[in-house]
């Protein structure tokens, strides 16, 4: 997996959220198709370290390569696809 064009925003002194555009190693780094998000948390604002709270995958255009959405927390990762009856992504027309 390769990134590009990493941002971070901290809009508190425990939250913060970081974007970066996934290219998947089966896609080629020509073909950008992922948008990823990341929230942050900590427990403390003194000293406490940042802990990964959730990270989300999105499909950059109708044309990328990657089939769906990939959302995952510390109970585990859950995947909404498309069907190839129609471009929906978990009951939401696309």
């Amino acid at each position: 997996m390769q990134v590009s064009g990493a941002d971070s925003t901290i809009v508190s002194p425990t939250t913060a959220y970081t974007t970066n555009v996934e290219f998947p190693a089966n896609a080629g780094i020509d073909s950008a198709t992922l948008l990823a998000v990341q929230k942050w948390t900590r427990p403390d604002a003194e000293d406490g370290e940042w802990r990964l709270e959730l990270h989300q995958t999105i499909p950059w255009s109708p044309d990328a390569k990657a089939q769906g959405t990939l959302r995952c927390d510390c109970r585990g990762c859950v995947a909404l696809t498309r069907s190839p009856e129609r471009r929906t992504f978990g009951g939401i027309i696309g």
